[in-house]
């Protein structure tokens, strides 16, 4: 028997990151290439972007393919703590927890069960930035 939980987290492990810089202002934005950690099947990829002291974001979950799109906007200081994290050279990766304004449905093998795409706003975050 199947049973289905509701969780408005999503918990995802950075694999790799670039850091873009855009336009003769050289506008920078952190592109992160992500595993999930608390849903079975899937990647996420979340771009990150400084804006002065506001933080938010978004997030498409697609119906069709196991791959999340994320856009968030964060103060510079964060910005730039998370961009000299990511130049540490530890084991472990990064992890970033999203909350979301709306829950999702799993199964009781972690498999995310929808049936159209779903587009969420991003509430808070959290880091998780080892240091050894």
């Amino acid at each position: 028997m199947f049973k289905k939980q509701k969780m408005s987290t999503i918990s995802i492990s950075v694999f790799s990151a670039d850091l873009k810089l855009i336009g003769f202002e050289n506008r920078r934005e952190l592109h992160l290439s992500c595993g999930l950690v608390n849903i079975a099947r899937g990647n996420c990829n979340v771009i990150m972007r400084p804006d002065t002291n506001n933080i938010n974001g978004e997030i498409l979950i697609s119906s069709e393919r196991p791959v999340m799109n994320a856009n968030l906007s964060v103060p510079p200081i964060l910005f730039d703590q998370v961009h000299s994290a990511l130049k540490n050279n530890v084991d472990r990766p990064l992890q970033l927890i999203l909350l979301l304004d709306k829950y999702l449905q799993i199964d009781n093998h972690g498999v995310l069960t929808i049936t159209d795409s779903i587009k969420a706003k991003i509430e808070d975050i959290s880091w998780i930035l080892p240091i050894r």
